[in-house]
């Protein structure tokens, strides 16, 4: 076994090596190799990744969930090992668009989805900015000037009050945490990797952190999204769900902002908070 590291990455996370012989109509009785990783997980994101494996392998960035378990310390799971590198400037390949379209298409409505599920509503979002975000800038409140702190908590506390926007958002399964870190490049493939954020929300916050609504990486998610669901493209909820995704994503990264990045870097996610709650 080995541990996998970099960037936020948990301990918990490792290869695992597997060395399979005999296998039934194997045409090499050699033993071969096969490269898992096996996660510490949470019931939401088993959960969550159990449900996408509808949308496989269509969906060529979804990864197989292999399988998962419980033991004295918890539920783990289990996919395949992708020896690729993490989206970084690089143009993120089309399948990560066309399998979010198919995520967030199949799953429109979230009907029967299941209740470990975290859901993305008034309730959640008054609790996750007053109950979470707002404590966390207090406990690191040396780490920057007052005025930041005092700025970024009366954001923190103005956002609160816009949660009736998601009302009128149609919600979906997410990712829930989309971005380069969390997306592994092998060839010409994308893989969405760590479902430990997967949620019940507005399709585009798996979009917002990394393309823009006229770009052509949003083009192709679009027409995936009609192809898969021979539903026409609601543009106009797309609009709202993003500019909503443009305030919810720097408030939910705030907590780990105001620890780890310089205040000109907090005080850019709190412009970018302001700009977001203007637009609304």
């Amino acid at each position: 076994m080995q541990p996998l590291s970099g960037g936020t990455v948990s301990g918990s996370v490792e290869r695992i090596t597997l060395h399979m012989s005999g296998i039934s109509g194997d045409a090499d009785p050699a033993t071969r190799e096969v490269q898992v990783v096996r996660k510490r997980a949470f019931p939401h994101e088993v959960a969550g990744l159990s449900a996408a494996q509808a949308l496989r392998p269509a969906a060529t960035a979804i990864p197989e969930l292999i399988t998962w378990g419980r033991d004295q310390y918890g539920l783990w799971l289990i996919t395949p090992f992708v020896a690729g590198v993490l989206l970084s400037d690089q143009e993120a390949p089309a399948n990560l668009f066309e399998s979010l379209a198919r995520l967030h298409g199949h799953f429109h409505g979230a009907a029967d989805l299941p209740d470990e599920l975290p859901r993305v509503d008034v309730r959640w979002w008054q609790q996750l900015c007053l109950e979470w975000v707002l404590p966390q800038i207090a406990r690191h409140s040396d780490r920057h000037p007052l005025a930041t702190i005092t700025r970024a908590s009366a954001v923190v506390t103005d956002a609160a009050t816009h949660g009736q926007t998601l009302t009128q958002l149609s919600p979906t399964l997410l990712h829930g945490d989309v971005h380069p870190g969390n997306v592994l490049i092998d060839g010409q493939s994308a893989w969405l990797i760590d479902w430990g954020s997967c949620r019940v929300g507005p399709a585009m916050l798996d979009l917002a952190n990394l393309v823009a609504l006229d770009s052509e990486e949003f083009a192709i998610y679009r027409r995936a999204w009609e192809e898969s669901t021979e539903i026409p493209f609601d543009a106009d909820q797309a609009d709202l769900g993003y500019r909503w995704a443009a305030l919810q994503i720097p408030i939910q990264y705030l907590p780990w902002m105001i620890e780890n990045l310089t205040t000109t870097e907090v005080e850019t996610a709190l412009d970018r908070a302001e700009q977001a709650l203007a637009a609304l």
